[in-house]
């Protein structure tokens, strides 16, 4: 049987190599409502393109030639968008774990560790009740107006939005390297970031409960 044959979500999850991925065996045929529930909310969390195109290609059936005709885009680059698709989708182990643990256990489960991860990051911290500087609104770090209005802007309104921002090297609109530089130099003198933290951009099409539970796990990472 074609690739193209087979019915969805096994010819997705089979181009993916889901199994093969994660070091599952489940059945791409009998997925649970949650596993389902998972699919549908990793896809959701691609770019609009990009999702159109697999779920066009992969879910509705349409040929290559069928989709360069509706958009009226050589045949030849519709291929080259699917294949850039399913690159942006798949080793993505994270959203993985949406479709294998299903959507609802794998929210729980992430629930539970950005608990435990940021208990631990207010214990080692000395944060004990809310009013530490790491829930006050970020106009309590006193930077320059135009800081202020960037944050906002990007609609960062407490310090632990802006350390768990910064941590996951997003950007700031309209804030160059040398005011980037001063927030951490803030809030490593308050005590909130390591000296020595490095970044490492996380993907932003990452869940908030993914990329909050990646920061606090890294930041316990360093020594006090």
């Amino acid at each position: 049987m074609g690739r193209r044959k087979r019915l969805y979500p096994m010819n997705l999850l089979t181009e993916l190599s889901l199994n093969q991925e994660m070091g599952t065996n489940i059945d791409y045929e009998n997925l649970s409502e949650d596993q389902l529930a998972g699919l549908h909310y990793a896809l959701s969390c691609l770019t609009e393109r990009n999702r159109l195109l697999i779920r066009e290609y992969y879910e509705n059936y349409k040929s290559r030639r069928q989709l360069a005709e509706t958009y009226r885009l050589p045949e030849s680059y519709i291929r080259q968008c699917i294949a850039r698709a399913l690159r942006d989708f798949s080793g993505n182990t994270k959203m993985f774990s949406y479709i294998t643990n299903g959507y609802q256990a794998n929210m729980e489960c992430l629930t539970r560790q950005l608990a435990e991860e940021e208990a631990l990051y207010k214990q080692k911290r000395g944060i004990c009740d809310k009013s530490h500087l790491f829930y006050q609104d970020v106009t309590a770090l006193r930077f320059p107006a135009r800081i202020n209005t960037a944050l906002r802007w990007t609609d960062i309104q407490t310090v632990r939005e802006l350390l768990i921002w910064i941590c996951a090297g997003f950007r700031i609109r309209n804030l160059g390297e040398i005011s980037i530089e001063r927030i951490f130099e803030k809030l490593t003198a308050e005590n909130l970031l390591p000296a020595n933290f490095q970044v490492e951009v996380l993907p932003n099409s990452l869940p908030r409960l993914n990329i909050e539970a990646e920061v606090f796990g890294k930041l316990n990472s360093y020594d006090i």
